[in-house]
């Protein structure tokens, strides 16, 4: 008898705690409805409230929260919390610490801009030491009591807003496998101290922390996450990537976003990131990062997503970014990329999108037929013409502003904005009857033509040219502007010819008017010219003057041009002409030599080449020293020795 009195008191004990236990869940559910259903505040200035439905507030005694809309119970306690569906505004109510049984809980806000949770977190958060997710981001909490969130040390998975620097007592989360603490909303940006607390997290899986601005620096121990599949980290401090970065080989996401408004710079991307062989997702954008994309990307064969936009990434575009076969999206505007776009990229059979937006890339643009339908490519503010651009143009997400095209002048291209009268032209590529050429001078518009790119621009102003092509309508090109100026000389005669003591120049003139003189100019090739000599003009002159210049140390063939000089500073060029030497004239020995050639008959500054028998250039643009060339450097053998168009055969024998 007194057996089943004891079992009858222990049933009706055990009844009772178990009841008040769901009665203390139930009296802190209320008090978190009526915590954001009454008062007012002060902040947002309106009254607080929420939208919550299904629940049996203020009820009775007795009642059960068990079935209440985002309430769950196991084993006769609340376990989870979910209130993300409904809109709540107002403080969090001390009594949650009451739900000591809660594994999850849910207050996630819809953002600032619309009535969140306030105030501070209440310290009895830290009595939810079961809790394995917590999610209080989107709402407007204080920072005062954060450091209450270290004590839930069961924690699997974080969510929250960052409002400051993270304290120490986060360290203790080491049982976090995805945490979420970045500024992801509008109001992105915020600088905080880079969280050093992560480092413990060695069973993290997911780390986001995107959005935030450092004010130190990460260090390589970010390398002891080894766990890490997605890493999202903010606008680094500090002129580098930590290389160990390279070691998290489990990464599948990696976005390092900076703001390059706050003109952070990173010398380069480290090489070591070619060893996330199991990227699908890469993102370094805004920090400022210089120089090029690392050879070791072409081991990243696994990613679908490559953003590289918003840096100082220079050189060429890589052909080995062709090798990346299942890359969907790729993303390299805004940065100073230069050159060609490969064709390489053209052969990526998943391409849909291509970001080139805002570099200095040129055409011609490779054939794109070969990607999907819906690939897309933005060009806009480069230096493309309309070179390639014709057959693609159902590809082009954007193609307008490019840079202004040189000019070409008596059919040379040329980076002067100024010279003498001349015939103008462009290259824009396309199909010339596709292209209207609108020339004007001094702004006003002269001709209009259609396939012809030309202009004889003759008379002294500045002139320029707009051009359309009928296939790309929201592509108009213009060129840089070309001044026209006439020099006050009229040059009737240049010759030059071969004497005794050198080459003689002569040329006439029939008027001058404030000519300074000419410079006489020389070249071995007739391209390279250098300055030799200058002669004195007369001023102001109607009548013909004659001038003579004696090369007194000739080429073997020289090319000379004059180059008028006006008092103002203005110049013009005379045609070039050449000056031949009479053959067999250079005599060289000892023939064979050994260390040492000595040659006769050339000019001290002759350029000199040497080819083996087979005709391969051993020496190519020499120059010789005191009549001398030294030959100690080739091996013994037949060799070919030139001196501008005269050519001696030469024995090196030891």
């Amino acid at each position: 008898m007194k057996t089943i009195l004891l079992s009858c008191i222990a049933v009706l004990f055990s009844t009772q705690i178990f009841a008040q236990s769901l009665e203390s869940d139930r009296l802190a559910l209320v008090a978190i409805y009526t915590a954001t259903s009454t008062g007012y505040d002060d902040v947002y200035d309106v009254p607080n409230f929420n939208d919550i439905t299904g629940w049996n507030v203020p009820g009775s005694p007795g009642d059960s929260p068990c079935g209440w809309t985002g309430v769950t119970c196991e084993g006769g306690r609340v376990t989870r919390l979910d209130l993300s569906m409904f809109q709540v505004h107002g403080p969090i109510a001390p009594e949650i610490g009451n739900l000591s049984a809660l594994t999850y809980l849910n207050l996630q806000g819809s953002g600032e801009e619309s009535y969140p949770l306030v105030g501070e977190l209440p310290t009895a958060l830290g009595n939810l030491t079961n809790l394995e997710y917590l999610n209080i981001g989107g709402n407007a909490l204080g920072w005062t009591n954060v450091s209450v969130i270290g004590s839930l040390i069961k924690l699997k998975e974080l969510r929250m807003d960052t409002s400051g620097d993270y304290p120490a007592e986060f360290a203790n989360l080491v049982n976090l496998e995805t945490c979420v603490i970045g500024q992801y909303g509008p109001w992105s940006g915020l600088n905080i101290k880079f969280p050093d607390v992560i480092y413990q997290w060695t069973k993290i899986k997911h780390l986001y922390m995107a959005g935030l601005v450092y004010t130190t620096s990460i260090t390589g121990q970010i390398g002891n996450l080894s766990n890490l599949e997605t890493l999202e980290l903010g606008s680094l401090i500090g002129s580098n990537i930590p290389t160990e970065i390279g070691s998290l080989t489990k990464l599948t996401r990696l976005v390092i976003a900076g703001n390059r408004s706050i003109d952070r710079n990173i010398d380069a991307i480290p090489s070591e990131i070619g060893n996330l062989v199991n990227l699908r997702y890469l993102q370094l954008i805004g920090n400022n990062i210089s120089g090029s994309i690392p050879a070791s990307f072409t081991n990243l064969t696994e990613l679908r997503e490559l953003y590289l936009d918003q840096n100082k990434l220079s050189g060429g575009i890589p052909s080995f970014l062709g090798n990346l076969v299942n890359l969907q999206k790729l993303g390299l505007g805004q940065n100073q990329f230069s050159g060609i776009v490969p064709v390489e990229l053209t052969t990526i059979p998943d391409l849909v999108e291509l970001n080139l937006f805002d570099n200095q890339l040129s055409g011609p643009l490779p054939d794109l037929s070969a990607l999907p339908a819906s690939f897309r490519v933005s060009l806009i503010w480069n230096k493309f013409t309309f070179a390639g651009l014709e057959q693609s143009v159902t590809k082009l997400n954007g193609y307008s502003w490019q840079a202004a095209v040189p000019m070409v002048v008596n059919g040379t291209p040329t980076a002067a904005t100024m010279g003498y009268p001349a015939t103008l032209s462009v290259n824009v590529g396309g199909t010339p009857a596709n292209n209207t050429y609108r020339w004007y001078k001094n702004n006003a518009l002269q001709v209009t033509k259609v396939g012809d790119p030309t202009f004889s621009a003759a008379d002294e102003a500045t002139y320029h040219v707009v051009v359309t092509n009928s296939l790309l309508p929201l592509l108009t090109l213009q060129s840089v502007n070309y001044k026209v100026v006439r020099l006050p000389v009229t040059l009737v005669k240049f010759d030059a010819r071969r004497m005794s003591n050198g080459n003689e120049l002569t040329w006439k003139t029939t008027s001058e008017t404030n000519n300074k003189g000419f410079e006489i100019e020389r070249s071995a090739d007739a391209r390279t010219f250098e300055k030799i000599g200058f002669v004195d003009g007369s001023g102001d002159s109607k009548e013909n003057q004659f001038y003579h210049f004696t090369d007194l140390n000739p080429l073997t063939i020289g090319y000379y041009r004059l180059k008028q000089l006006d008092y103002d500073g203005k110049f013009e060029y005379s045609k070039v002409i050449a000056v031949k030497a009479a053959k067999g004239v250079i005599k060289m020995y000892p023939n064979p030599a050994q260390t040492e050639l000595t040659v006769e008959g050339a000019a001290e500054n002759e350029l000199v080449s040497v080819f083996t028998s087979t005709g391969a250039p051993v020496m190519k643009g020499a120059k010789l020293s005191g009549g001398k060339l030294d030959v100690k450097n080739l091996k013994e053998g037949i060799y070919t020795i030139k001196i501008g168009d005269v050519a001696k055969k030469l024995l090196i024998k030891r």
